[in-house]
């Protein structure tokens, strides 16, 4: 039985958090040629540590941000231009971002960027904003329902911060792209600063994007080294924390009865309260269509139903007595009404704490928490209780492994850079190991909390990272590194 509630967070992963991929991919027949989910060829030149060292931020500093919200900023946007005009400034760049740098058409993309000149300065001022407040009205009553729209359209700003990078690239002002990655990596932590899930996964996934077009920077023959600057971005640049502890009060929110609990009532008051909650779940279930055609209402439990008649009754009095540590007698003289919404609040309690306290571990840990947890809720009885964590339950699983991707792209990409910096010093030589390197730290992977994996064939180096038990294509990186021949 599918979550209500995670079927879009998962598609959202799949449609909008694959990468672009550019380099030179492997040959079909070719023995590594199996599928990864980041896999990209790139060539580099040795380089030492940029002096200063942080000469070029990717973020900006605390002194560089103004007091004041970006939201209005970036929303302003979307009213100033017509649907046309969305589609032009959001769709045009993708072709030409998707091409290496030297092959784009420059003057083309220089052109269309001076035409959204204004536009881009507005961004360029938001993401120098010190907050994101978007003010969500998060008291409605209705969380599930709240609309989203804006999220969606944050994406389409992307596209043309990051071909603004590509063609300071490809004219050599690295000062200049540095900029543009700093605006883009301030936009998505922004864009990730709403209090849903939702909201973070798409400040991920622009975030992964930015991350993708350093991988630009660094293949540019004369590029300064950023190992110090990436060093310097915030860890996570997303964080979760926050709107995963929104996330724990949605019942209390969808269903603000059940906040309300601790409140003496009549028999007949509880039972309207008991109906309030279940024609609510049912207007939720027939909502969602996927969900609304598989969960067929278990007999008993229907909104007309009378609470005496349900077949969890017996169920939810022991619970109470025997998790609750209510005494037995207290429970035979509750309204039949109570005890099923005691039953559905608490034990959803215990189902939501089982699953949401893997989110306070690292990664790794967390994923063997999250399926001991996921796989205790599934072998408990399908009972009317245990379909509200199974039907409000988020996939924070999904949204963890993304949010830990992008901290594995900045990590590798910092990898990179120390590999530069060692051949700088080594005559251009790449280390037969990652300790070998000693100039600076070689972070670990945050997927795995242990080193990346590593390899060296004379003038190549492959450097790789898969969650343990996945496949390549699933959670796979790799990046083929070749020193550039002078």
């Amino acid at each position: 039985m599918g979550s209500l509630r995670q079927w879009p967070v998962v598609a959202f992963i799949v449609l909008f958090t694959a990468p672009i991929v550019r380099g030179q991919p492997a040959k079909p027949n070719a023995p590594d040629a199996e599928k990864w989910l980041f896999d990209r060829t790139l060539a580099i030149t040795p380089r030492e540590e940029s002096k200063p060292a942080l000469v070029y931020r990717l973020f900006p500093v605390a002194t560089d941000r103004k007091e004041g919200n970006a939201v209005p900023i970036y929303l302003r946007l979307v009213f100033e231009q017509s649907d046309a005009a969305r589609r032009k400034w959001t769709e045009t760049p993708k072709p030409w971002n998707a091409m290496p740098v030297d092959k784009f058409p420059v003057n083309e993309a220089k052109a269309f960027l001076d035409e959204h000149k204004n536009f881009l300065r507005q961004i360029e001022l938001g993401a120098r904003r010190r907050t994101a407040e978007w003010n969500y009205t998060l008291d409605q009553g209705n969380i599930i329902d709240v609309l989203l729209p804006d999220v969606q359209t944050m994406r389409g700003y992307v596209p043309m911060m990051l071909l603004r990078v590509r063609v300071a690239l490809a004219d050599g002002d690295y000062a200049a792209a540095a900029h543009w990655l700093e605006t883009g990596f301030a936009f998505s932590q922004h864009v990730g600063d709403g209090p849903f899930l939702i909201n973070r996964l798409v400040g991920i996934a622009c975030g992964a994007q930015f991350a993708d077009a350093v991988l630009d920077f660094v293949e540019r023959p004369s590029a300064p080294n950023l190992y110090w600057s990436l060093t310097a971005l915030p860890r996570p640049l997303i964080d979760l924390r926050e709107s995963m502890e929104i996330e724990q009060k949605v019942m209390e929110m969808q269903f603000p009865e059940l906040a309300d609990l601790d409140r003496p009532r009549s028999a007949e008051q509880w039972d309207v309260v008991l109906k309030k909650v279940r024609t609510e779940f049912a207007r939720l279930v027939e909502a969602d269509r996927e969900s609304g055609a598989k969960w067929k209402p278990i007999p008993g439990t229907t909104a007309d139903d009378l609470a005496s008649k349900s077949p969890d009754l017996p169920a939810a009095r022991k619970y109470l007595v025997v998790r609750r540590k209510l005494a037995a007698d207290v429970v035979d003289a509750m309204p039949p009404a109570q005890v099923l919404l005691l039953y559905i609040l608490h034990s959803y309690h215990e189902f939501r704490d089982d699953t949401f306290k893997a989110s306070y571990l690292p990664y790794m840990q967390a994923r063997k928490v999250f399926e001991e947890a996921e796989a205790r809720r599934k072998a408990a009885p399908d009972t009317e209780a245990r379909r509200f964590p199974d039907a409000l339950l988020p996939a924070i699983v999904k949204v963890q492994s993304a949010q830990t991707r992008l901290d594995r792209k900045i990590a590798a990409l910092r990898v990179i850079e120390a590999l530069r910096l060692y051949a700088a010093a080594n005559d251009g030589r790449l280390p037969e190991k990652l300790t070998d390197i000693t100039l600076v730290p070689v972070p670990d992977d945050p997927g795995t909390g242990k080193p990346f994996g590593y390899e060296r064939d004379q003038d190549t180096a492959t450097l790789t990272s898969q969650i343990p038990g996945e496949k390549p294509e699933v959670s796979g990186l790799r990046y083929r590194v070749t020193i550039r021949k002078k």
